[in-house]
C-alpha cells in the first residue's frame, strides 16, 4: 500500500519564498522527499555552478530531505526537443544533459523530460522522428550518470502529436534505453481527456515510475480534494498494482502562491484520511 512516505513536496508554489524557506517548510511538515522544480527564483541552472550544486545538496540533507526527481522548467522556456531547427533541437539537448550532471550532483535519480511544444503546421512523422533522436542523444548522458528520464505527455492543447500513454510506451520501445521511463499526470490526463490512470497502469506496466497526483476541474493542478477528480479512485488503482514510486506534489494555482505551507498541509491531510 502507498505510504505517506511516497509523497513529495515541491517547490513549484513557494516561488514567493526563497529555497531555505521552502526546504524548512517541508521538513517542519514531515516530509521527506522533494521534487525540485528547477527554475528561477530558486534553482535556475545557468546562475549556478557545480560548487553552488553541492552546496544546495548540502542544505537539502542537513534537514533529512531527499531530492528524488528533478524537474527542468521546460514548458514557457525555449526548450523542445521535436523543434524543426537543428539547432534548437540540439540546444534543448545540451538543456537535458546539464540537467542530469546536476542531479547527479543533487544525488536524484530521476530528471523528468518532455518533448516540447509541436506546431500545428509541421509534419508530425518528421516531429516524431526529431524527438526520438534527441531523446537517444539526452539517454546517452543518463545512462553513463545512472539517472532514469521519467516522460510525461502534455495536454492535447500543447502538442497533438505526444499526448496519450500510448506514445510514451511507443517512444520508450523506439528509443530502446533501459533508463527512459514514463510518468502520468493526474490532471494533464483528465485535461486531454484521452487516457485514465488505469490505461497508464496497463500500457506502462513497470516504466511507470513517477506520478504527479493532483486535483483539477479539470486543469489548475490543485491540491487533492479542492477538485472534481476522482483521486481516490486513483489511488486505489495505484494501491491494485503495489506503486513504489513517489506522488509528486505538482501544485500549480496561484491561490496557494501566498501561503504554500498550507497547501501542502492540506495536501497531507488528504494523504492522512485516504491511506489505510
Amino acid at each position: 500500500m502507498i505510504q505517506i512516505s511516497q509523497i513529495a513536496a515541491a517547490n513549484y508554489h513557494y516561488k514567493r519564498y526563497s529555497m531555505e524557506y521552502f526546504l524548512d517548510s517541508v521538513a517542519r511538515l514531515g516530509f521527506h522527499n522533494i521534487e525540485l522544480w528547477a527554475s528561477g527564483p530558486h534553482f535556475h541552472l545557468d546562475y549556478f555552478t557545480y560548487q553552488d550544486i553541492k552546496k544546495l545538496n548540502k542544505k537539502v540533507k542537513e534537514r533529512g530531505l531527499k531530492t528524488i526527481c528533478l524537474t527542468p522548467e521546460q514548458y514557457v522556456y525555449p526548450v523542445s526537443i521535436s523543434h524543426p531547427d537543428p539547432e534548437y533541437r540540439k540546444r534543448s539537448v545540451e538543456f537535458f544533459c546539464r540537467h542530469i550532471e546536476a542531479a547527479s550532483l543533487l544525488e536524484c535519480d530521476k530528471v523528468l523530460v518532455t518533448t516540447g511544444i509541436a506546431y500545428l503546421d509541421v509534419d508530425e512523422t518528421e516531429m516524431w522522428k526529431w524527438c526520438r533522436e534527441s531523446l537517444g542523444e539526452i539517454c546517452k548522458t543518463a545512462e553513463k550518470e545512472g539517472i532514469y528520464l521519467p516522460m510525461e505527455a502534455f495536454t492535447s492543447f500543447t502538442t497533438q502529436v505526444f499526448n496519450r500513454v500510448e506514445h510514451i510506451s511507443k517512444m520508450i520501445k523506439e528509443v530502446g534505453s533501459p533508463y527512459l521511463k514514463g510518468l502520468a499526470d493526474t490532471d494533464v490526463m483528465e485535461t486531454t481527456g484521452k487516457d485514465t490512470i488505469h490505461d497508464f497502469i496497463r500500457e506502462l506496466g513497470n516504466n511507470l515510475m513517477h506520478v504527479h497526483f493532483v486535483d483539477g476541474n479539470p486543469g489548475g493542478h490543485l491540491v487533492p480534494g479542492e477538485g472534481k477528480l476522482a483521486m481516490v479512485e486513483v489511488l486505489k488503482e495505484l494501491n491494485s498494482i503495489d506503486y513504489k514510486g513517489y506522488l509528486g506534489l505538482e501544485l500549480l494555482d496561484r491561490r496557494y502562491v501566498m501561503n504554500p505551507e498550507k497547501a501542502l498541509k492540506d495536501s497531507l491531510t488528504w494523504f492522512e484520511k485516504h491511506l489505510e
